[in-house]
């Protein structure tokens, strides 16, 4: 079973003996590769749909690890009780998604010692809500598979006596205020990419009359200049 690099890097980010619970788990490949390489001694995988719990069961059978990978069915949170995870991952869905997710089970999100999560879309609006949420940001991946930017977030509880909240600008935090201190290598190109689909917009918006269109308009430069400042020092 051939397993994707955003699995791969997902699962580096797993402290080795930790029980993780992949949330919409869909073919298990995280599961097995997590057993297969000794990273946890046991992993519970969950999704909404029996399509796809079919065929993680199926996967999970094949590999003989049934009695190691616990499949449940429910959504989000929901087929969790505190304290049984120590870590939470969350891949393949939208950072609203995912927000809303961790904020409908307070209990089961208190009790877990790290969350990984990979937002397809809103990543600065899943960063925003952790910090906020007393989550501390303390890692950040790129991946490029298949021609597309995955981004990977790292969170930990933070601190009782920290009191960084609101001390990420709005604008790093779209972007990944971990990926730019660590000069990620493919930070660049992610960014040039990002601002592309940004200039379109702003095309868009070239003939923009009203006072809403225009406001935004001067939004959107302003946040392609910060872009821009951000690739000139990573280059």
């Amino acid at each position: 079973m051939k397993i994707p690099e955003r699995i791969i890097r997902i699962a580096g980010f797993i402290p080795k003996g930790t029980i993780a619970a992949d949330i919409g788990t869909d073919h298990a490949l995280l599961p097995v590769f997590l057993i297969q390489n000794g990273i946890c001694p046991k992993v519970i995988a969950s999704d909404l749909y029996p399509g796809p719990l079919e065929t993680a069961k199926a996967n999970v059978l094949l590999f003989g690890l049934n009695a190691l990978i616990e499949i449940r069915q429910g959504d989000g949170l929901q087929p969790l009780k505190p304290g049984e995870a120590d870590v939470i991952v969350i891949a393949g869905m939208g950072g609203v998604k995912i927000k809303d997710i961790l904020a409908a089970s307070p209990d089961v999100l208190k009790s877990a010692r790290r969350l990984v999560l990979q937002p397809q879309s809103a990543a600065g609006c899943l960063r925003r809500w952790l910090l906020e949420n007393n989550w501390s940001l303390v890692d950040e991946d790129l991946v490029l598979e298949g021609g597309r930017f995955y981004v990977i977030i790292v969170a930990e509880p933070r601190p009782f006596d920290s009191s960084d909240a609101g001390s990420e600008d709005d604008q790093l935090l779209e972007i990944g205020p971990r990926l730019v201190e660590k000069r990620h290598p493919l930070l660049v190109p992610f960014l040039q990419e990002k601002m592309k689909n940004m200039e379109s917009v702003l095309k868009a918006l070239r003939y923009a009359r009203t006072p809403a269109a225009k406001k935004m308009r001067q939004e959107w430069k302003k946040k392609i200049d910060f872009i821009k400042g951000v690739i000139e020092d990573a280059g």
